[in-house]
């Protein structure tokens, strides 16, 4: 009886050898035929993308991170609506383990990298979402300055194309620190739209265009703004004067009147204080053209030496307050040209407080 047992015991023992030696083999062969082991370690794999939302004329930069330099990462993507990943390329992580690229997408998209693992780290994957939001184009066309009661055509324009869509044009308000609505429009077949717009406020305004999120894309804007100013005569400017220069010294700006309605507003440098610009009523008596360096191309003479013309520091005219003059008034070169062809001599020259 002890006789049988033992043989029986020596036959399991050593189908339980024959077994090991099997599954070894058969793990020696999967090696050999490309599947190695993989290990457990977390390799710590990241996915980033700067900045999270772009427009869809720009790119983001995605940065992909792991613990493992040399390691092969697979990079895919699915766009935003779709169910499934698309595989794109294979990326290879430089010696700090890090793989770049700069990608650029119509439509909001996620982005998906996969590492396969190797002996010694796991396998793992990151995603991370870009935002991509509309190239929304704001534009404002008039005949010249803007004047409350003006038709200005209000222009809008959208990228990637989306016929039908709706845009919404908002105001900014001041008096509340809002934009509230102004006119909802529908692109046309060719992704634009136009309104005739008659301001009735004057100061700077600011409009918006407003393109609301869809499924692909989040909100997108465009702002625009454009002064505008009294038509209303509030310097009670007589109609029987062809030709009149009006300048409000204390607004830095310029007037050009044709029988009592502004035709042009330009910004305009002034005195200095200690050189201020002279107030009162004048008529010009002179103009020279083929001026050169601080009188800039243009020169109209009102008072004495006190003139009308261009400049050859144009940066001037974009400070506020703009008193650096030796009391003459300094339009840009393109405005002085434009105003010394329409201003005949003995036009009144009005400079008011």
């Amino acid at each position: 009886m002890n006789s049988l047992l033992s043989k029986a015991t020596s036959v399991l023992t050593f189908a339980l050898l024959l077994a090991i030696v099997a599954a070894a083999g058969a793990a020696f062969a999967a090696d050999a035929h490309g599947a190695p082991r993989v290990g457990s370690t977390d390799p710590g794999l990241t996915l980033t993308a700067t900045p999270g939302t772009v427009r869809s004329d720009q790119s983001a930069k995605v940065v992909a991170r792991i613990g493992v330099p040399g390691a092969a990462l697979q990079v895919s993507r699915s766009y935003a609506g779709d169910s499934v990943f698309t595989v794109l390329r294979t990326l290879t992580t430089d010696a700090s383990g890090t793989a770049t690229w700069e990608p650029r997408s119509r439509r909001t998209v996620t982005y998906r990298v996969e590492f396969a693992g190797d002996a010694t780290y796991a396998a793992a994957g990151a995603a991370v979402t870009v935002s991509v939001r509309p190239r929304v184009m704001l534009s404002i066309a008039s005949a010249g300055t803007v004047f409350t009661g003006d038709r200005v055509s209000v222009r809008v324009r959208v990228s990637p194309a989306r016929p039908g869509g709706a845009v919404e044009l908002e105001q900014w308000d001041g008096a509340t620190a809002q934009w509230r609505a102004l006119q909802s429009l529908t692109l046309g077949d060719d992704s634009r739209a136009q309104w005739a717009w008659r301001p009735q406020v004057t100061g700077r305004q600011k409009l918006r265009a407003r393109v609301p999120a869809d499924v692909a894309h989040v909100e997108g804007s465009a702002i625009c703004s454009v002064s505008v100013f009294d038509a209303s005569n509030p310097y009670g400017v007589p109609r029987t004067y062809p030709h009149l220069i009006l300048v409000d010294l204390s607004q830095y700006k310029l007037y050009y009147y044709e029988h009592g309605r502004v035709v042009r507003v330009f910004d305009c440098v002034l005195g200095r204080p200690s050189l201020p610009t002279p107030r009162g009523h004048y008529r010009i008596y002179a103009k020279d053209a083929h001026m050169y360096g601080p009188y800039g191309p243009r020169r109209m003479r009102y008072l004495g030496a006190y003139a009308i013309h261009g400049t050859n520091e144009p940066w001037l005219l974009g400070r506020y307050p703009r008193n650096y003059s030796h009391g003459c008034t300094r339009l840009s070169n393109a405005h002085i040209l434009w105003l010394f062809d329409r201003v005949p001599v003995g036009t009144p020259v009005w400079n008011v407080p």
